[in-house]
């Protein structure tokens, strides 16, 4: 269970949606059978949920949009896909940065990522801000620097508990949140927004 301390941020309320989301959580999945897709499909929630309701404390004026399909021109512009990360978030009406969450992060799930990301680039921006907002991580070195070297984006791991153990699911352990993580992830936003400015 994550404790609330004092930092510049006031994380009490995200503190207390992560533990009031994950303790009920642990006592339906020891007492139920096959709960584990509802079980993770909630915890996947959950970090995007913590991620907006950070980006809303650092400015409770910006947007944050889910579903917010963004139509990318294929290179010939003769066909188009609808593509969309977790949380779009918007200054007034302009893009400042999109953010893909997740539970933990994999290999295979940064590679979609990055997908994403260099698609709304295209369309958007080419230097917009990118980020994956994850509890925990099990993406190899060499993945993640390959990954990073063809499509640059922040990596924000915020549980205390950062290497992923399959064994060991954050909804069983109730990993605590590493609040310096939060912050980090706070004043990055807040930058965002004062660069948009």
């Amino acid at each position: 269970m994550t404790q609330s301390v004092m930092t510049k941020y006031d994380f009490s309320d995200v503190i207390r949606l992560y533990n009031d989301t994950l303790t009920p959580l642990a006592e339906s999945y020891k007492n139920s059978k096959n709960l584990g897709g509802k079980v993770r499909g909630t915890v996947g929630r959950l970090y995007e949920n913590i991620a907006h309701a950070i980006i809303l404390m650092v400015n409770p004026n910006l947007t944050v949009l889910h579903n917010d399909y963004i139509n990318v021109p294929s290179r010939s512009g003769r066909y188009f896909k609808k593509t969309q990360v977790d949380l779009h978030v918007y200054n007034k009406d302009k893009l400042i940065l999109v953010i893909e969450g997740k539970t933990f992060l994999d290999s295979s799930m940064l590679d979609r990522a990055i997908s994403e990301f260099d698609k709304i680039r295209r369309v958007k921006d080419k230097m917009l801000p990118c980020c994956v907002f994850t509890g925990q991580q099990c993406v190899s070195e060499e993945s993640f620097l390959w990954f990073h070297d063809e499509q640059p984006f922040d990596l924000f791991v915020v549980n205390e508990t950062k290497k992923r153990d399959s064994k060991y699911p954050i909804f069983q352990t109730l990993d605590p949140l590493d609040v310096n993580k939060l912050t980090q992830f706070a004043d990055y936003v807040d930058n965002i927004v004062q660069r948009s400015c």
